[in-house]
């Protein structure tokens, strides 16, 4: 959409220093980390439970349903202290109508929910998964969704912008791009502050 635009991404932890490091955009998790600076809230992200195909077939299928799996089974998204708002198994069962809390000591745990998408596309297990990350896997048919219960995240994900360069054309477009890029089943969110 922007070829002439140079792009340089990078994963660092928040808060990072905007003005200093001479960045344009910032996109991160939480609408707190960066007071007084433009605001765009681009999506609000929910988790569901899913696997790869060949792995329900081989550890679920028919009358099997999560709450009876080993707890080896489950994937464990461990985002750290700063972001305790990330849904949890015992959040997910709670919201299904359960009491069932696998102990994240038992099953697989990752620092970052892209790998828990990783490691269950390679069969690994099940992964709480956030729908914006596995939209592209669910529709390939590399992952399936073993419940339509969700969990919402507990914050949206947000662009961040310095006031003076907010309006840039060059900004402001690639922001309305993402926007618009956002699906509707994850609780599309673009309001400015």
């Amino acid at each position: 959409a922007f070829p002439q635009m140079a792009i340089d991404v990078r994963v660092e932890d928040d808060p990072v220093d905007l003005m200093r490091q001479n960045i344009d955009l910032r996109i991160s998790y939480g609408d707190y980390h960066y007071p007084g600076l433009k605001l765009v809230r681009l999506v609000h992200d929910d988790v569901l439970p899913v696997c790869a195909p060949e792995f329900w077939h081989r550890h679920g299928n028919g009358d099997t349903s999560l709450a009876d799996l080993h707890e080896s089974q489950f994937i464990h998204t461990n985002w750290g202290p700063n972001y305790a708002s990330h849904p949890t198994w015992a959040d997910w069962f709670a919201a299904s109508g359960g009491s069932r809390s696998p102990n994240p000591s038992h099953g697989r745990r990752v620092g970052l929910s892209s790998l828990a998408i990783a490691s269950a596309r390679l069969g690994l297990g099940i992964a709480l998964g956030q729908r914006v990350m596995a939209r592209a896997d669910l529709a390939a048919g590399r992952l399936i969704a073993l419940s339509s219960v969700s969990v919402r995240l507990g914050h949206p994900y947000c662009a961040f912008m310095p006031p003076a360069k907010a309006d840039r054309a060059d900004v402001a477009g690639l922001v309305e791009l993402l926007s618009r890029a956002a699906p509707a089943t994850c609780g599309k969110v673009g309001a400015p502050r």
